[in-house]
């Protein structure tokens, strides 16, 4: 289901019912109980009723199952953070997202100390030539950090400018 058509034929790469199951996924990962966040946590945060939020957790088949809005799915989003985002976007579009930083810049030697740091973990990691599945469980957080700082590095590129 693609949720709209025209007399072309064209419709969109991305399906509505691929964007829901995508959410209702994360939401499973990330809200309920022994998860990350509680229902009522997510409802007083993104402004989204809790029972909606178990409604949105079913398959769209599932006979308790409810169609979230765009800012209903944003809203969570945004609250949650960019872990989240990036259970959903990669598998839809193949893409992430990340924090954008604040106005505040680094003190450029813990910056760089930091930036080193992340990168002797990456060496390490690598020097038997393997990244085995603890490796890349870590290595994820580390390109996660990397790339915050590179993001930093972009907006002090755009003070410049």
């Amino acid at each position: 289901m693609t949720g709209t058509s025209n007399s072309a034929g064209i419709s969109p790469n991305v399906s509505r019912t691929a964007i829901y199951r995508a959410f209702g996924a994360a939401l499973r990962l990330y809200v309920g109980v022994g998860k990350r966040h509680r229902y009522k946590e997510i409802e007083r945060g993104a402004g989204v009723s809790a029972r909606m939020i178990e409604a949105y957790r079913h398959e769209p088949e599932h006979h308790e199952w409810r169609e979230p809005k765009i800012e209903e799915i944003l809203s969570v989003a945004g609250f949650i953070g960019p872990d989240f985002l990036n259970e959903i976007l990669p598998e839809l579009i193949g893409q992430g997202v990340f924090w954008v930083p604040d106005e505040s810049e680094p003190p450029p030697g813990q910056f760089a100390a930091d930036a080193s740091e992340d990168t002797t973990e990456i060496v390490r990691r690598a020097a038997d030539g393997v990244f085995c599945a603890d490796d890349r469980k870590h290595l994820a957080a580390v390109g996660r950090r990397q790339i915050e700082r590179g993001q930093v590095l972009v907006a002090m590129g755009r003070k410049v400018a």
